[in-house]
């Protein structure tokens, strides 16, 4: 549906201005993401985690105990160290710093890719698939198809930053979780469960996420993901490594990884590096109430208590239960209903990660574009616009204070967790409403989207 911009939809000079130097900011901060990630004495990224496993895929090597140069090992499924095959990094001094400077670099450039298709296509599908929604936006490259476009990753900004710092792949697993909703929100449920099996390839964590299918009663969502996890985790796996060390390598990472994350075994390794409450700045319910309990890091245990894993279990599981009593047993096509539920079960989904990391918080990028355009569907809603644009400031500010010089305690109680909390709330709240038509769209039929094959 082609709009005419009207007055003010237009970007004035110093917008234009602030976009030209956000621009070359993201290439600035390149420049800095190289230069620490590979032409310091000390490599300080992971990147070299996912390709010194790449390189024991290509070589032989198990690679569930080869670790990076920092003596990191590498925790996820086979198939991520399988794709990044070309960009395998040899240990010792095979591989020169420019070599490695170069391989940062493409991997800097490849999530920027990432993250602008995947916002670029949730928040068109967003704008194709709900008629209210499509009325009250503007032709592309005015400020509303750019605000829809530009707020949510500006509010998630010091999580995006610190990934990318970090070299991680938390941005294709956003690019993964887009990639799901908008085939969700175009009714394309087979394509929706093959983008939820990628997630689930790349990290475990979105295992969660079948609640969405199965809330929703989407077989065909459940059936793409049940072909696209026995693609990634066993087909592709036993082509490349042969079925005996696939099988091996997957009994390696059940082992330990999945297993004790839930408290059954130790790997002692592997704790110290990501399950334990001391290894990372944990965003959990179990941690910021374990580091509740101990707040002198000193003297912390680095076990969470059965009582606080207990707590943690049974709150997570309570605020899962008021996400899906606020969407509803009948399932909701159009608008960005769907959108609001999956957003919202993303959080869950981190809340109750025994890992997860406040770079993770780059996840809510989709939760706070279905709130903008929430809001923008329903018509005119200055109070709501106005607690919108208080998140989208406090989002940031709670995920980049802890990064202050003597402000780290501040991870500890979770800051970044509860302004990512205020944002469930809200989401939660407009899914509650999505239930009932907003009164001035009363003209306005929501449709359907479409069905395909």
């Amino acid at each position: 549906m082609s709009i005419q911009p009207v007055g003010g939809e237009r970007f004035s000079a110093l917008e234009r201005l602030v976009l030209l130097l956000l621009s070359v900011t993201v290439l600035g901060f390149g420049v800095v993401v190289v230069m620490r990630g590979a032409l310091l004495q000390r490599r300080m990224t992971d990147l070299g985690v996912f390709l010194r496993a790449a390189w024991a895929v290509r070589s032989g090597a198990d690679l569930y105990t080869i670790t990076d140069d920092k003596g990191l090992l590498y925790h996820y499924p086979a198939l991520l160290a399988i794709l990044l095959v070309p960009l395998a990094d040899p240990p010792g001094a095979a591989t020169s710093r420019a070599l490695f400077a170069v391989k940062v670099g493409l991997w800097y450039a490849l999530s920027l890719v990432f993250l602008a298709l995947a916002i670029h296509g949730l928040a068109t599908a967003l704008e194709q698939t709900s008629p209210a929604l499509a009325a009250r936006m503007r032709v592309a490259g005015t400020r509303r198809w750019w605000t829809l476009r530009l707020i949510p990753v500006l509010a998630c900004l010091p999580a995006l930053g610190h990934g990318l710092a970090l070299g991680q792949v938390n941005v294709l697993w956003l690019a993964l979780l887009c990639g799901m909703g908008a085939a969700t929100l175009r009714g394309r449920s087979w394509r929706a469960g093959y983008w939820l099996a990628g997630a689930i390839c790349l990290k475990v964590l979105p295992v969660f996420l079948l609640l969405f299918p199965l809330w929703r009663r989407d077989l065909r969502c459940l059936a793409g993901c049940a072909l696209g996890l026995i693609a990634g985790l066993a087909v592709i796996p036993a082509a490349v490594l042969g079925p005996e060390r696939a099988l091996a390598s997957f009994q390696t990472w059940s082992g330990s990884v999945i297993l004790p994350a839930f408290g059954i075994g130790h790997d002692a390794a592997r704790g110290q590096q990501l399950l334990e409450m001391t290894a990372t700045h944990n965003q959990s319910l179990m941690a910021v109430f374990h580091n509740t309990l101990h707040p002198d890091p000193a003297t912390r245990p680095p076990q969470a208590s059965p009582g606080v894993r207990r707590a943690h279990y049974v709150i997570g599981g309570l605020l899962t239960g008021l996400v899906l009593l606020a969407a509803g047993w009948r399932r909701q096509a159009g608008g960005p209903a769907p959108l609001l539920l999956l957003g919202a079960l993303v959080l869950n989904m981190l809340l109750l990660s025994p890992a997860g990391h406040a770079h993770y918080l780059i996840l809510l990028v989709p939760l706070i574009m279905a709130v903008l355009a929430s809001i923008w569907e329903r018509g005119p809603a200055p109070r709501s616009e106005a607690w919108a644009a208080v998140l989208v400031i406090l989002n940031p500010l709670a995920s980049a204070m802890p990064l202050l010089p003597g402000l780290g305690w501040l991870n500890d109680v979770g800051i970044a967790m509860v302004a990512g909390i205020l944002i469930w709330v809200t989401g939660v709240v407009m899914l509650w409403k999505s239930r009932q038509p907003p009164a001035s769209l009363t003209g306005i039929q929501r449709l359907p989207p479409a069905h395909a094959a």
